[in-house]
């Protein structure tokens, strides 16, 4: 699987963990997305993807906040039922632009140890 984009907070840490994405043939572009940055709104990632309609995006971003936006994404609701280690991954298959929250569906859940 090829990723179209991968959407990065401005920090460090992100940005060197989507170069890498990039480099080993992943990811076609990398860009970076304020929202990203802790602290970020996960609505204001909802709306960029409602102008952007892509098949296949990944964001890199920060704890605790993708697990509570990956949270409200599968359950509707933000609290910390997904807890994300550094260097995790979280596969969440999107509904339609426009669908609640809630209605995603999450296919992957992994701790780094298992990427390696």
């Amino acid at each position: 699987m090829r990723l179209e984009l991968v959407l990065t907070s401005p920090l460090l840490r992100a940005r060197q963990t989507a170069d890498i994405l990039q480099a080993v043939g992943l990811a076609a572009q990398v860009q970076e997305f304020a929202a990203l940055a802790p602290g970020g709104e996960l609505q204001t990632w909802l709306d960029w993807r409602d102008r952007h309609p892509l098949a296949s995006v990944a964001v890199v971003g920060h704890q605790p906040d993708l697990g509570q936006w990956a949270t409200q994404l599968v359950w509707g609701r933000a609290d910390d039922q997904l807890v994300v280690k550094k260097a995790g991954v979280i596969g969440i298959e999107l509904p339609p632009s426009g669908s609640p929250l809630g209605a995603s569906e999450l296919f992957l859940l992994t701790a780094p140890r298992w990427l390696l």
